[in-house]
Formats: C-alpha cells, sequence, structure tokens
C-alpha cells in the first residue's frame, strides 16, 4: 500500500543515475512508473482478500489531503553496505506516520508478518546487487535538487510481481 510518486519526481532521476557510474548488473534503478512511497508492505495474499483489504482500510481511513516535501538522499541500511537509495521526506512525516499507523492497523490481519519495523518515510530509487555493495554512493548522496512539494490525496494497492530484472 503506498502513494504513486514516480511521475512527480521524474524530473531529479536523470541527475541521481548519472551521479553513479555503474552497469545495470550493479544497480538496479526503479522504473518510474514503479516508484512510490511505500506506507505498508502487506506479503503474499490471495487475490479473494484483497477486497477485504480494500474495505478494511476504506472503513479505517478518514484522511484529508495534506502535503510532503520530497527533500534529501539516503542509503540502507548504511553507506558502507548500501543496499536501497532512496529520495527523503522532509515535510509531511507526521501526517505519513499517521497515515501508516491507521493502515497497520487497518490490514494487521491480512499480513503475512506482523513484524513490527520503524517506518521511515522515503521513496526507494535503486537498489543494488547482493554482489556488488562495495560502490561509492557518496556521490549520489551528495547530489542536490530542488525540493519537490507534493499533494497527498489518494493511495494505492500495490502488486510486486518478481522477475529475472527484479520486482
Amino acid at each position: 500500500i503506498g502513494i504513486p510518486i514516480g511521475s512527480k519526481i521524474k524530473s531529479i532521476l536523470p541527475s541521481l543515475k548519472s551521479s553513479i557510474h555503474s552497469s545495470r548488473d550493479v544497480i538496479k534503478w526503479t522504473p518510474p512508473e514503479n516508484i512510490h512511497l511505500t506506507l505498508s508492505f502487506l506479503g503474499n495474499i490471495s487475490e479473494r482478500e484483497i477486497s477485504n483489504v480494500i474495505q478494511s482500510i476504506e472503513n479505517e481511513i478518514t484522511f484529508n489531503y495534506f502535503k510532503i516535501k520530497v527533500e534529501g538522499l539516503g542509503v540502507f541500511p548504511s553507506t558502507n553496505i548500501p543496499i536501497n537509495l532512496w529520495a527523503g521526506i522532509s515535510k509531511g512525516v507526521y501526517e505519513l506516520t499517521l497515515l501508516h499507523q491507521f493502515i497497520e492497523k487497518s490490514v494487521r490481519k491480512y499480513k503475512a508478518s506482523n513484524k513490527k519495523e520503524k517506518f521511515i518515510p522515503h521513496i526507494t530509487i535503486a537498489r543494488i546487487r547482493k554482489s556488488q555493495r562495495k560502490i561509492d554512493v557518496l556521490p549520489f548522496l551528495n547530489t542536490v535538487y530542488s525540493p519537490i512539494e507534493l499533494d497527498i490525496n489518494s493511495i494505492c494497492l500495490y502488486e510486486s510481481l518478481l522477475s529475472p530484472e527484479g520486482v
């Protein structure tokens, strides 16, 4: 469950991609149409449960529109072992966290795992393949772009499909 962001941040993607010189075998850049801000990861659920998940969220969520600001860059888990390259959120973190909590409460019984993880609002831009995690991510982290303010007024249910090219 997430917020579509790709079309709104498409303009900064070329400079982010050019900040790290590597082959497609090293970094898997997220296609713009797949870029989103994840609010909850459900895991494997059956198709027949999808309408129940949607109904549960609709019953639980009564949010008004709010604004977020996409600003800054980071990596998970660290610069020494980078796995995910991401864009940060500098405004709207409180609202996103509250929305995340409401969604988690409404979908708890449908999730494959109830493992609690700290919610850190971010937008995954790329993933670094396991065999290549010794790359220098500092040029990426030092890339400057103008903050992007977005209106948030809806959420989406996404399907993740695993293919040879990635998720």
